[in-house]
């Protein structure tokens, strides 16, 4: 799994720890899904939309996209979380405590 800004976590144990540790209280939003056939059996998935997040406040909605690739037996091979947002925007946002 690769969370924005951080190195790819590797693992069903690495990626549950990281979802129990940081994911707690997140509000997913998808708006959209693209489902894409691949070479040699893969399946490509990409749903876009907002998460809120306690970091930030209940009221910030972040644009952000999921990509998933499943191999051929429909496991997920690789997952990729893309912030969706400019570097103003970014700057803007004040972690609350």
């Amino acid at each position: 799994m690769q969370p924005p800004f951080q190195k790819p976590i590797i693992g069903r144990e690495a990626v549950l720890s990281y979802m129990r540790e940081e994911c707690q209280g997140l509000k997913l939003m998808p708006e959209r899904g693209k489902i894409e056939s691949m070479d040699q059996g893969y399946t490509s998935i990409k749903l876009t939309g907002k998460v809120q997040t306690p970091w930030f406040g209940s009221s910030v909605g972040m644009n952000i996209a999921w990509r998933f690739l499943l191999d051929p037996q429909d496991n997920i091979f690789f997952v990729a979380v893309d912030l969706l947002a400019s570097p103003k925007e970014l700057l803007n946002l004040v972690r609350q405590k």
